[in-house]
């Protein structure tokens, strides 16, 4: 029997088989809506729902991680709309044409502001899934792309910046094909702004020249340093070559592979030009545009590393105006810088091609010739120089005639060792021979003059020493009254007492002091030393009472009388040593008086001042004339020994010698005769009426103790 109320047995308690598939599917669903809620939960993107009447039916936990606010300060619709930025409220038409489409989707980008303030840049999904009953509203994914946007930003304001910059700026790919090029650089190669970059390469933008670099120096320092940093050539688009400072930098991928290069250039082409510029200055002789002294004795070193590769043979003509001085003088400087001008463009009329002419300074010329089969092949050069210099020169309204002395330097044979300076002071050496031996010829160095070189090397060398070591001496010559007898005065004359070559007298080495300079402080020590040693004679005079002072003179060079400092040295001495100046005679030769004849008289005229007396020395050997003479304020003039040497015998030595005396004494001047080697020549020059003389018949140069017996003996001659 059965229960009434027994449900009918369908075989399964559980239920049939379409509820456990109900319950699978549910179950499953149930899953599928846990994982997507975990999956939007740990999401970093905000996912918003909001049904058609504007309400949020869903927001994910993302959104209060990034923006930081809850669901509930969402809930108000004004409020939504107030976190757009103000630029980005036009979007509110666009969302509510949206919300107003099914099926409707806007992927937008906007600014959001978030709960502290600040506004973030989001990305936006929105579409409108009021249909799908699933979602039943319009669905919003957001996420941050504020970071993406700061990395575009900054790169726009790159490019601007590099599209804005007058540099090059290029990028290429590992292969050297260019990916990118700035404004400039598309000017640069004469590109189009939009024209494609597809084809070209770097290498395409320098010249085939620089392959071999690229090869050897550029690469292996990318691919060694990662970068490159120098000079370069770039090739303009119309074929052009400009040099660039370049700057190359290699990027690379996480593996270390390269990914791309880029590139900075900048045209150097200015400095460049101003470099030239500044290098010709420096190597070149403004006034003529010659080489100057500095690119000649380059040009020579280049020249005899040449000559001994090739074993030929090459020249130095050392060149030396003649008689620049008078025209610089007499038309004054810019007469004279023309005339140097115009001699310059002469000069490249008659040498060969490939000889250099440099300005070495002054009125000075050189020329180089290279690659001679003999060195005596450059002697026509020198020939041609000096013909074409004697023709005269136009400048300006004036004719002008000049000429020159040549020295010639030639090796001694092909391949022989030389330094470029011994070659320029052998030719100059050699122009010096050429001017004593009547100018306006060459002559060519040789051994003599080569030993004579070496002599004045040791002779100056050892008289740089000669005042330190004591070396000096002083030797004093009487001056005997004619009319008297007895000593009128002494002059002072210097002996160098040579420790190898015994007693030296000047003519062994003035000369050499002269072109030094040294003889200004040897001139001082020999004034100040007179200066002394008559201060004693004066006061032992004095102490006697027995005789009148004595005069003492001395000799005043060249380089001393146009030294700037001579009278207040003369000065300063006489001061020092209680010197009566009236006592003390200045002797300058005709021949230094007569170089400058304004200097020359101002310097005596300032020395005159200082109460001194002034004395003209181998008078009638130079060229002054009565009117230049009359300018000088000298007081005694000394007749040259060579015209003394011939009294008594030579009629024409005693015509000169009574000209100069009479001249002497109609210019209220007294005359001192030099050179009394015999007694007839001193009874000539007292039938003459000459009033001093002196010479090895009166009295030998003798030292200051031996004049002290001469003071005090009084002798007569």
């Amino acid at each position: 029997m059965h229960d009434a109320t027994a449900r009918p047995d369908d075989g399964d308690v559980s239920g049939g088989p379409e509820l456990r598939r109900a319950r699978e599917e549910l179950a499953g669903a149930l899953a599928e809506l846990d994982r997507v809620r975990a999956l939007l939960e740990h999401s970093t993107d905000a996912t918003l729902v909001v049904d058609d009447g504007g309400r949020l039916t869903y927001v994910s936990p993302a959104l209060q991680q990034i923006f930081g606010y809850r669901p509930e300060d969402l809930l108000d619709e004004s409020r939504r709309a107030a976190i757009l930025h103000p630029d980005d409220v036009v979007l509110v038409t666009r969302l509510t044409e949206l919300f107003a489409t099914p099926g409707a989707v806007l992927e937008t980008e906007a600014r959001v502001r978030d709960a502290a303030g600040a506004y973030r840049w989001v990305e936006l999904d929105i579409r409108n899934l009021v249909d799908d009953p699933r979602i039943g509203g319009v669905l919003v994914h957001a996420w941050d792309i504020s970071r993406r946007r700061r990395a575009e930003h900054d790169r726009e304001r790159l490019t601007d910046l590099f599209e804005a910059t007058h540099d090059l700026v290029g990028i290429t790919d590992a292969a050297g094909k260019l990916l990118y090029c700035n404004a400039s650089a598309r000017r640069f190669v004469g590109l189009a702004p939009t024209e494609s970059l597809d084809g070209l390469t770097m290498l395409d933008l320098f010249p085939a020249d620089d392959e071999d670099r690229w090869a050897a120096e550029l690469l292996p320092a990318l691919e060694r340093d990662s970068m490159w940093h120098g000079e370069l050539t770039l090739r303009h688009g119309d074929g052009r070559e400009t040099p660039v400072l370049c700057q190359i930098i290699v990027h690379r991928d996480a593996d270390g592979a390269i990914e791309f290069f880029s590139g900075v250039l900048h045209d150097i082409s200015e400095r460049k030009a101003f470099e030239s510029r500044l290098a010709h200055q420096a190597t070149h002789d403004p006034l003529t545009g010659l080489p100057n002294r500095t690119l000649l004795l380059d040009r020579l070193g280049d020249a005899i590393e040449r000559a001994g590769r090739r074993s030929s043979r090459l020249a130095v003509l050392f060149c030396d105006l003649d008689h620049f001085k008078v025209v610089n003088d007499s038309l004054g400087h810019a007469v004279g810088d023309e005339l140097l001008r115009a001699i310059a463009r002469r000069l490249h009329t008659v040498v060969r091609p490939g000889d250099t002419i440099a300005r070495f300074g002054g009125d000075e010329f050189v020329v180089l010739c290279e690659d001679l089969r003999d060195g005596r092949d450059a002697l026509p050069v020198a020939d041609r120089i000096i013909a074409a210099l004697l023709e005269p020169f136009r400048v300006g309204d004036a004719e002008v005639f000049i000429g020159v002395s040549i020295g010639v330097a030639l090796p001694e044979h092909a391949g022989s060792r030389f330094e470029a300076g011994d070659l320029i002071r052998d030719a100059d050496a050699a122009m010096y021979r050429a001017k004593a031996r009547g100018r306006s010829r060459w002559e060519v160095f040789d051994n003599a003059m080569r030993a004579s070189a070496v002599d004045r090397l040791d002779i100056e060398q050892a008289l740089r020493r000669a005042v330190d070591r004591r070396e000096l001496r002083l030797l004093y010559q009487p001056i005997v009254d004619l009319g008297t007898g007895r000593i009128a005065g002494l002059e002072a004359l210097l002996r160098w007492e040579h420790p190898d070559r015994g007693l030296l007298s000047p003519a062994d080495f003035m000369h050499v002091a002269e072109e030094t300079g040294l003889i200004v402080p040897i001139g001082l020590w020999v004034l100040e030393q007179s200066c002394r040693q008559l201060s004693r004679w004066t006061a032992a005079v004095s102490a006697t009472a027995s005789t009148p002072p004595v005069r003492l003179s001395i000799n005043l060079s060249g380089r001393q009388l146009a030294h700037a400092g001579l009278v207040t040295d003369v000065a300063g001495i006489l001061a020092d040593t209680h010197t009566a100046p009236a006592l003390v005679e200045l002797e300058i030769t005709e021949s230094v008086l007569m170089e400058d004849v304004a200097a020359s008289a101002q310097a005596l005229g300032s020395l005159r001042a200082l109460g001194v007396t002034v004395a003209v020395d181998d008078f009638g050997t130079g060229y002054s004339s009565l009117s230049y003479l009359r300018q000088f304020p000298v007081d005694r003039l000394k007749v040259d020994r060579s015209f003394v040497n011939g009294l008594g015998t030579d009629p024409g030595d005693s015509a000169i010698v009574t000209a100069i005396i009479t001249l002497a004494h109609n210019l209220g001047l007294r005359a001192v005769a030099e050179g009394v080697e015999t007694a007839a020549q001193l009874t000539e020059l007292r039938r003459l009426g000459c009033d001093q003389g002196q010479g090895f018949h009166l009295a030998r140069p003798c030292s200051a103790h031996d004049i002290d017996g001469l003071l005090a003996t009084r002798p007569t001659w």
